[in-house]
């Protein structure tokens, strides 16, 4: 599974970020580019424990063996419900929102192994559940925008 961990993976994630513009339009979903780029952002923070999300969902899914098909096997759906915590915040200028969410990113892969914050859905993570989930949410929304 590929992580923000891996420096390969990063990049590769690092190029498509630069190739979305302000202006693009999503393939699916309600998220502008701008909406996308600070809703990324945001979810980088609740995984390095500067927001919190309240707990919601399933408890299955807090546990084997569906944990972990959500990090490592199931592709995120399209049109999933974010939770509001994720999306509530305007969108900073579109450039200042890509420069802080290459920031998070290499902050994400920069940290320790072992427990991370909680996850909303999923439970207990550890940082490498963690990069590997937001890798998978990065590449998800990049998809969504075609880059």
């Amino acid at each position: 599974m590929p992580s923000l961990r891996n420096e390969k993976d990063r990049q590769g994630l690092v190029e498509r970020l630069h190739t979305v513009k302000r202006e693009a339009r999503p393939q699916w979903g309600s998220l502008d580019a701008p909406r996308m780029m600070c809703h990324l952002n945001d979810s980088l923070g609740a995984g390095l424990g500067k927001l919190e999300v309240p707990r919601k969902g399933p408890a299955a899914f807090r546990h084997f063996p569906l944990k972990h098909l959500a990090i490592y096997v199931v592709p995120m759906p399209k049109n999933a419900k974010a939770p509001a915590e994720l999306l509530a915040r305007t969108p900073a200028d579109f450039e200042e929102e890509r420069r802080q969410l290459l920031q998070a990113m290499e902050q994400m892969a920069a940290m320790p192994t072992g427990a991370g914050p909680e996850h909303f859905l999923l439970g207990a993570m550890s940082y490498d559940q963690w990069n590997a989930l937001n890798w998978k949410h990065i590449d998800h929304h990049l998809r969504q925008f075609g880059a």
